[in-house]
C-alpha cells in the first residue's frame, strides 16, 4: 500500500480481534498505525520513514517468521504497541522519542521461535565455557534470549541501505538498543529468569548447586527515554486484561494447573522471589511494581526529571485501570460495574453472586468450563474495545 492510501477510524484500527488475525490483517494494521500516527503529529517520518518502516514489516511479518504466525504472540506485540504511545502521549515526550520506542515495538518480539539465529556481535550471549550461543534451542531460551535475536539486527541494519527512505545508522543503532535493553531484564520475569530464580526454567540459564551462568548474557546498553517509554509499555500489557490477554495465557495454561476462572483471574497470592504470578491480579501487582523500578531507575540515572516521572506514574494507574475493574469482585452490587462477573451474569441471566460461584467452581477443559469460556472471551473482546478507545480518543485529541 501507499503512504496514503491508510483510511478508516483509528478506532476501528485498533479494535480488532486478535483471535481471526491473519499476517495481513498485522501487516495492515502497522502500515496503517504508522500513518495515522504521522497524521496526529505523534509519528516523525524524517526519524523512520515510511519505506524502512514497511520494509520491518514485509520482512519480520511473514510465514516464514515462527513468531509472526504465533496469534499469542501477535497480540502481545499489538498491546505493547498501543502502550508505547499511550505513554509517550501521557508523558508529553517528543516525536522523536515515540518514533523510536515504537519502531522497536513493531518488531521486537519477532525472534521467539525454535531455530531463530542469535546475534554474533557484542550482544552475543555465550555458554559457561565463554563459546557463542548461537541459536535458540529451548522454550526457555526462546522467552529469555529472543531479543537478542540476528533476524531483527539484520532487518534493523537493512533499512540504512535502502535508496529511499533509509534510515540513519545512528537512529538504527537506537532502534536496534531499545530492543536489546529490554531483553536484557529490564522486565522482573526476565532478569529472574537469567538469575536462575525463575521456578520454571531458571536451572537452564544458572547452575542450581554451583551457581555457575550455563547462559551469559552481555551488558546491558545504557537507559534512554525511549527505552523506558518502551520497557513500560511491554511491562503494561502482561498486566492487561481482555481477549489479547487470555489469548497469551491460554485456557492450557490454566488446565495445566487445574486453576478456576476466578483463580485466573482475580487470586491475589503473589509469588516469592523467583515464582510466576499465576492470575491477572498477581500481574498486576507485580508489573505495576516493575513499571515503578522503571520508573525509580531512569530518575536516579537522570534520564527522566520529577515531573516527566510523576507524568509516567500516573500512566500507569490509567493503563490498567479498565483491567483492575474487569477482574473485581467485591463491587457487584454496583449496577454500573464492569467485572467479567456483570458480563457473565448479564449474558446468562443470573445474578453477579451466582456469576462469581460459577467461575470460581469451573475449570478449562470441563463442561462446566467450555459452557462459560465463550462467555469470558466476550468480555475480554468488551475490554479490549474499551481500551481502543480510550486510546482513539488519546490520538485524537478529544
Amino acid at each position: 500500500m501507499a503512504a496514503n492510501e491508510a483510511s478508516g477510524s483509528i478506532v476501528d484500527l485498533l479494535d480488532d480481534d486478535v483471535a481471526d488475525y491473519s499476517l495481513a490483517d498485522w501487516r495492515r494494521r502497522n502500515l496503517v498505525f504508522y500513518e495515522r500516527l504521522v497524521d496526529h503529529g505523534l509519528f516523525d517520518p524524517a526519524i523512520v520513514p515510511f519505506e524502512s518502516h514497511r520494509y520491518l514489516v514485509d520482512a519480520l511479518i511473514r510465514v516464514r517468521v515462527g513468531a509472526a504466525t504465533d496469534p499469542q504472540n501477535a497480540g502481545h506485540v499489538r498491546a505493547q504497541n498501543e502502550n508505547v504511545v499511550h505513554y509517550a502521549a501521557a508523558a508529553g515526550v517528543d516525536r522523536e522519542t515515540l518514533s523510536i520506542s515504537l519502531s522497536a515495538g513493531f518488531i521486537h518480539d519477532l525472534n521467539k521461535a525454535l531455530g531463530e539465529p542469535l546475534r554474533t556481535d557484542e550482544f552475543a550471549v555465550r555458554d559457561g565455557a565463554g563459546r557463542l550461543v548461537t541459536s535458540m534451542t529451548t522454550m526457555a531460551q526462546i522467552v529469555g534470549l529472543n531479543h537478542l535475536g540476528e533476524r531483527t539486527r539484520r532487518a534493523i541494519n537493512a533499512t540504512t541501505r535502502l535508496r529511499d527512505g533509509a534510515i540513519a545508522p545512528e537512529i538504527a543503532d537506537r532502534i536496534d538498543r531499545c530492543i536489546v535493553h529490554h531483553g536484557l531484564g529490564s522486565s522482573r520475569f526476565i532478569q529472574e529468569l537469567i538469575d536462575g530464580k525463575n521456578e520454571w526454567w531458571g536451572d537452564e540459564f544458572v547452575d542450581a548447586e554451583t551457581g555457575k551462568r550455563k547462559l551469559v548474557h552481555p551488558e546491558q546498553p545504557p537507559l534512554t527515554l525511549e527505552s523506558v517509554i518502551h520497557d513500560l509499555a511491554d511491562s503494561t500489557q502482561q498486566m492487561q486484561g481482555g481477549a489479547a490477554w487470555l489469548m497469551k495465557y491460554p485456557a492450557g495454561f490454566w488446565r495445566a494447573s487445574q486453576r478456576s476462572y476466578f483463580d485466573m483471574l482475580t487470586d491475589t497470592v503473589v509469588p516469592d522471589e523467583g515464582g510466576i504470578a499465576m492470575s491477572l491480579a498477581g500481574q498486576i501487582e507485580v508489573e505495576t511494581a516493575t513499571c515503578q523500578e522503571i520508573i525509580a531507575r531512569a530518575e536516579a540515572q537522570g534520564v527522566v526529571d520529577a515531573a516527566l516521572a510523576q507524568r509516567l506514574r500516573g500512566a500507569i494507574a490509567t493503563a490498567i485501570d479498565s483491567s483492575q475493574r474487569w477482574h473485581d469482585h467485591t463491587d457487584l452490587a454496583n449496577d454500573e460495574g464492569e467485572s467479567v462477573y456483570h458480563d457473565v451474569a448479564a449474558v446468562l441471566n443470573i445474578t453477579r453472586e451466582e456469576a462469581l460461584e460459577r467461575l470460581k467452581s469451573a475449570t478449562p477443559g470441563t463442561p462446566e468450563g467450555d459452557a462459560i469460556e465463550d462467555v469470558i472471551w466476550d468480555s475480554g473482546r468488551k475490554l479490549d474495545r474499551k481500551r481502543a478507545r480510550d486510546l482513539a480518543h488519546r490520538i485524537e485529541g478529544d
